[in-house]
């Protein structure tokens, strides 16, 4: 019929246009809109049969006329309700894609100088172990030295003690022999006097027998001869056993002076090596102050390190744990604009479909059965027969249209994957992951390196002061077996029974010593070992 064709033309461009114009968005449209819209509709679309029953032409032309006019006012309604609509889904768009659209590059920046802070912070927390296991080296290292040098303090002080017996038992050696000496020389005066004595008491019976002889034998002259003879050999008797003793006092007189003259050398040189014993003693005293005040010290700034960097640690791990509700609220709002967008889509999909829908009724009634049955269309048929929006996230689909002449010429839809977004949200992530296993890994590989540079250094420290201790010992050993060989010597060339006796005692006390010093070298070798 010649009156539907201007009808279904308008209906059809504005349909066109306004599906044209509504294609690319993805706004929401109110429950109440689209309510009211079905409700609009309903009375247009709902045609009656009894339109086309057999009248006459006048009354149906005017019937006929006066629906057309209605149905254009309401044409015009729908077109001035599609504007609205236009205008609210251009507001809801132009909202959402403010929202959509949001610069997130500050927050970027702020999380990569806050990665680059986290990974910082974990090589110096590395780093810092590492400092602390070489003090904690240094300290077990000193703590070793300490020992040792405790034990030779001790080493030392017994030896100190040992001499300053020897030097007690010297001193009352020599007291004893200066007593022995005087007592010697009083006995050598009494001596001389009493052989003065004899002699004169001699001399005086020489006489008086020779004035009795004389007196008695005044003319027998063998008599005389006989008694010069005796004088004679009495005289050298006398004589020899003078020279004799005075022999045999001069060589015990020099023996007891080289004796004291050996005594006292060995005394000066004990004093000697006791001062030297003491200035060691003084040196090893403040060596052993500073080595306890070091590892005092160093323990301070070791726990003060310690409190530092844990509670800087606390501090960066609350801001981690910041961070960490931070980015879990940035996923919850990309996986509930994930969910606004599927309901979006899933709207755009079912106003299609009632554009499509109100497109096919606005060109005509679809006959079904030779034109008895006649289809009544429903927006809340067409929006409940839509399927129903997804839970999850769904894949994104791109819909391109091509329109001409306000007319949808074609449409063609491409899939995008749903992981791109979620990669890039955690491609970062697990970045800084690998990052931190590197850094880590490259950290215990130096740490490793350097306990074995340390080992090695240690092995050398130990190898050197076996040596030098070894030197030292065999220094020792060559002066005590000088020493020993000496007082042997001296002790097999003087007979008198006191001075070997002291040599012997001297002898049996050196052999002691040394063996004590090896004995003490053989326990140092042992630690150190």
């Amino acid at each position: 019929m010649s009156f539907m064709s201007p009808s279904r033309s308008f209906s059809s461009s504005s349909l066109s246009g306004s599906m044209g114009s509504r294609g690319g968005l993805f706004g929401a449209i109110s429950p109440a809109t689209i309510g009211n819209l079905a409700n609009t509709m309903r009375p247009m679309v709902q045609i009656n049969s009894s339109t086309f029953a057999p009248a006459d032409e006048k009354e149906t032309m005017k019937g006929l006329n006066d629906r057309l006019a209605g149905y254009l006012s309401k044409v015009r309604l729908l077109e001035d309700s599609n504007n609205q609509l236009e205008e609210q889904i251009k507001e809801v768009l132009m909202r959402k894609g403010a929202e959509i659209g949001r610069d997130w590059s500050a927050y970027e920046k702020i999380v990569n100088d806050l990665r680059n802070q986290l990974q910082e912070l974990t090589m110096d927390n590395a780093r810092l172990f590492l400092q602390i296991d070489n003090a904690r080296l240094a300290a077990d290292d000193f703590k070793v030295k300490f020992e040792s040098e405790q034990a030779m303090r001790q080493g030392v002080e017994q030896d100190l003690a040992r001499l300053r017996k020897m030097l007690d038992d010297t001193y009352m050696g020599r007291m004893q022999l200066e007593g022995q000496i005087e007592s010697m020389r009083e006995e050598l005066a009494f001596l001389k006097k009493s052989h003065e004595e004899d002699v004169a008491n001699l001399k005086s019976q020489i006489s008086d027998s020779q004035i009795n002889v004389q007196m008695e034998t005044k003319n027998n002259a063998d008599l005389n001869e006989a008694i010069n003879n005796i004088r004679t050999q009495y005289e050298r008797a006398a004589q020899k056993s003078r020279e004799e003793t005075e022999a045999w006092y001069k060589n015990k007189f020099d023996n007891i002076t080289a004796e004291v003259t050996q005594n006292t050398e060995a005394l000066q040189a004990g004093k000697t090596e006791l001062n030297e014993l003491r200035r060691q003693k003084q040196s090893l005293e403040i060596d052993l102050q500073a080595l306890h005040n070091m590892i005092r010290s160093l323990e301070d700034s070791l726990r003060e390190t310690e409190a530092r960097y844990a509670h800087e640690v606390s501090g960066y791990n609350s801001q981690i744990l910041q961070l960490e509700g931070e980015l879990g609220q940035v996923r919850a709002q990309v996986e509930r604009q994930a969910a606004e967008y599927d309901a979006l889509l899933n709207i755009k999909s079912k106003l299609e479909a009632e554009i499509a829908t109100y497109h096919r009724l606005l060109e005509g009634v679809v006959d079904n059965e030779g034109g008895k049955n006649r289809e009544e269309f429903s927006l809340e048929q067409a929006l409940y027969a839509a399927p129903p929006p997804s839970v999850g996230l769904k894949k994104p689909i791109n819909i391109t249209q091509e329109i001409v002449d306000r007319e949808v010429v074609s449409q063609s839809e491409l899939e995008q994957n749903p992981t791109i977004h979620n990669n890039h949200i955690f491609g970062e992530e697990e970045e800084l992951t690998e990052q931190m296993e590197l850094a880590m890994e490259k950290a215990k590989e130096e740490q490793e390196e350097l306990a074995e540079q340390m080992g090695l250094a240690i092995e050398l420290a130990v190898e050197k002061e076996k040596d030098e201790l070894q030197e030292w010992g065999e220094q020792l050993d060559s002066c005590f077996t000088a020493l020993l060989v000496k007082n042997i010597l001296y002790c097999y060339e003087n007979t008198p029974k006191l001075i070997s006796v002291i040599y012997y005692v001297n002898l049996v006390f050196i052999s002691s010593m040394f063996l004590c010093r090896n004995v003490s070298l053989g326990l140092l070798w042992t630690e150190q070992e």
